[in-house]
């Protein structure tokens, strides 16, 4: 799937959902999706608002780049910080993992804030 109108159309297939119920749905002419579908157009802002409207979890990057996973659930928004920080670093996911936990901030925010007394005490 090389271009934005080939990933669309095989999401919308992947949902087994024709076209017109589609377009119903998000609520967009058919005239205005076929020639997305057909590459003879680009995807605008309006119509990619429209859709994310009615799937949110549908992967804006993936659709635009063809880059990630199709659709976006709980468990990949950070599953993968690889391909957000494009560090492949073992030790750096598990750092995320630590510094995302509550606890862990609260031990931050204590450090800073003894430091900065320190500081103005100096």
């Amino acid at each position: 799937m090389q271009t934005e109108g080939e990933r669309l159309r095989y999401y919308i297939e992947s949902k087994e959902v024709n076209l017109r119920q589609f377009c119903i749905e998000n609520d967009i002419l058919y005239t205005s999706l076929h020639p997305i579908l057909t590459n003879s157009r680009s995807l605008g802002m309006n119509i990619l608002k429209k859709i994310m409207q009615v799937y949110p979890n549908l992967n804006i990057n993936w659709v635009l780049t063809g880059m990630g996973d199709i659709e976006i659930t709980e468990n990949n928004i950070l599953r993968d910080p690889n391909s957000v920080y494009h560090n492949s670093d073992p030790g750096y996911v598990a750092f995320l993992k630590y510094f995302d936990k509550e606890a862990t901030t609260d031990k931050i925010v204590a450090i800073i804030e003894k430091k900065l007394e320190d500081k103005k005490k100096k």
